[in-house]
């Protein structure tokens, strides 16, 4: 003898129409946008605020460009360039600024704030890296003219000659004005 078989359904029915309706569906869903949404910008973010690209100097020495904003609070607001040396035996003076100019007679003077890149008295800050204040760029630089760097190294207060890319000029360009 076969027993016949039942449809088992889950909830209860009255009168045809569910009691219990399964409710985690939609609050997963919710949750799961939920942490998307937050998750995307800052992917977004954290790409937007720092941009590296590689250099050559006129000598052929390789260097390291980065364009931040600072994330410290213990420092001044507002984004950075920071230089690094990448070929053997090159070091950046802590001390001097950072001049970028165009072909046309514009002129930006950046001041040196390698001292962010080490707690206050505690490191010596490295030879090879010194950073800059990128808000003294005032007005920003057009996006049309090429920028050339003038990098202060330590060899006999000497500088390294660079010429920008132009993505790294249209980033300079499109900073946001200081605050």
């Amino acid at each position: 003898m076969s027993i016949p078989a039942q449809r088992v359904s889950s909830g209860c029915r009255a009168g045809g129409r569910r009691l219990f309706r399964p409710f985690w569906r939609p609050v997963v869903a919710a949750v799961l946008l939920a942490l998307a949404l937050m998750v995307l910008p800052l992917q977004a973010q954290a790409a937007a605020d720092q941009q590296r690209w590689s250099l050559n100097d006129s000598s052929g020495h390789l260097w390291g460009l980065t364009l931040f904003e600072q994330p410290d609070p213990a420092y001044p607001a507002g984004w950075r360039l920071r230089l690094t040396a990448r070929s053997p035996g090159q070091t950046v003076d802590h001390q001097r600024p950072l001049l970028l100019s165009d072909g046309l007679g514009g002129a930006w003077l950046l001041p040196n704030r390698s001292e962010e890149l080490v707690r206050f008295g505690v490191e010596e800050i490295p030879g090879a890296s010194a950073q800059f204040d990128a808000d003294a760029m005032e007005p920003r630089p057009s996006e049309v003219l090429p920028l050339q760097l003038e990098a202060p190294t330590d060899i006999r207060e000497g500088t390294a000659l660079v010429m920008l890319q132009p993505e790294i000029v249209q980033a300079l360009h499109e900073l946001p004005p200081n605050l």
